[in-house]
């Protein structure tokens, strides 16, 4: 059986931050990893930053594994478990992906003899968990997914602390530990947790995975299929389309460098609806890329070493002014 590890969380979260550090670490503890990689729009983006660790990259594009591409990620798996017999597989979700319909498709028929679900691994943004989680601010798919991210995983990763005070830290402690009260709960800053301990979750996942066939056994329903749909099912969850279908991404190819601050200042000035702008851009009298991460309260701008990504930039969220947007970016050149 090969070990599979999922990272969860919604878009801007740290998911990617966490998978380098994981990565690195087990690059120095020589284990064989297959890491699969979903992104939302036809560009990769954070995939670019895990060259060099050298474990392959299976990327899923354009798309949600927990619904539009499961398919391709029950195929992709079937392909990596054949040719590349790996260890371990990592899977980084979409930021929108619901955990329950990415279990339901890792316990595929053909793959469930062969794949042992480990831990389902959250990482929640301290600084915009209120927020999202709040039915006034959220649409009612988004607040459903941020909380299922929560609810169903097995350790939890409240990331990026240093942002929020003491007070607002301490209430998002007390939703999460509502939502979920038996997964452990590591605060973190730029996803810096015990990795051997964040492996070990695997354990607290298979007394979890016991008690499920347990429950499914004493209910009549078969252990190994259709967890996702069982668990709906169990706790009168509806099974209706998932934040997926509400979420739309497009990309914009870059014509030239841009003006560093009017390009900032443009990056801060996006509206709320837009939950996640990511990409690669050179700054006007510059040599080196710059990658760029943004969410509704953070930018973040660092140099990128490797001149081989494109120059792009990727949108994601809801109800998007795509005309807009595109004519404010232009304004930086």
């Amino acid at each position: 059986m090969v070990d599979v590890y999922v990272l969860t969380g919604f878009l801007g979260s740290g998911k990617t931050t966490l998978l380098t550090r994981l990565l690195d670490h087990l690059r120095k503890e020589g284990g064989n990893v297959v890491v699969m990689m979903n992104e939302m729009g036809e560009e990769d983006v954070d995939g670019e930053q895990l060259q060099g660790f050298g474990f392959p990259v299976k990327k899923m594009l354009d798309g949600c594994i927990c619904c539009s591409i499961r398919g391709e990620m029950t195929e992709g798996l079937k392909e990596i478990l054949a040719g590349l017999k790996p260890d371990q597989i990592i899977i980084e979700t979409t930021g929108v992906a619901d955990p329950i319909d990415v279990v339901d498709a890792l316990t595929h028929p053909e793959l469930v003899d062969s794949l042992a679900v480990k831990g389902l691994i959250s990482i929640v943004d301290a600084s915009r968990f209120l927020e999202l989680n709040s039915r006034f601010q959220s649409s009612g798919a988004l607040v459903k997914t941020i909380r299922n991210q929560v609810k169903y995983a097995d350790l939890i990763l409240l990331n990026k602390i240093d942002l929020v005070s003491g007070e607002v830290l301490a209430k998002v402690k007390a939703k999460l530990q509502e939502l979920n009260p038996y997964a452990p709960l590591h605060p973190t800053t730029h996803g810096d947790i015990d990795l051997p301990a964040l492996l070990r979750v695997k354990r607290l996942a298979e007394r979890a995975a016991e008690e499920r066939a347990r429950d499914k056994a004493a209910a009549g329903v078969p252990v190994q299929k259709g967890i996702g749909r069982f668990l709906k099912q169990t706790l009168g969850l509806k099974t209706d389309p998932t934040l997926y279908y509400s979420i739309e991404s497009f990309s914009y190819a870059f014509k030239g460098p841009v003006d560093s601050k009017k390009f900032e200042n443009f990056l801060w000035d996006l509206p709320k609806n837009v939950y996640r702008a990511k990409g690669y851009v050179q700054f006007i009298g510059q040599d080196e890329l710059i990658s760029f991460q943004h969410t509704d309260n953070q930018v973040n701008l660092f140099p990128f070493p490797n001149f081989g990504p494109k120059m792009v930039a990727v949108f994601i969220g809801e109800g998007l002014d795509r005309e807009k947007i595109i004519a404010d970016l232009e304004k930086c050149y």
